[in-house]
């Protein structure tokens, strides 16, 4: 009886977890589309930014 219990719950746990990714919309997106976007994201620029000046500081550059 409880091998049958745990047995149900699992089926019904994998039902849940199925029914739950399924209307997950699906975006497919090309590398170079996504290194773009990546590339552009005003944090990653903000990030580059300070890096090239405590590299131009570091390497004695004043700019």
């Amino acid at each position: 009886m409880r091998n049958r219990i745990i047995v149900i719950g699992a089926i019904v746990l994998i039902g849940f977890w199925f029914g739950s990714r399924a209307n997950r919309p699906v975006i497919k997106t090309s590398k170079a589309d996504t290194a773009r976007k990546i590339w552009n994201d005003p944090r990653a620029r903000k990030g580059r930014k300070k890096l090239g000046k405590k590299i131009a500081k570091a390497a004695g550059l004043h700019g």
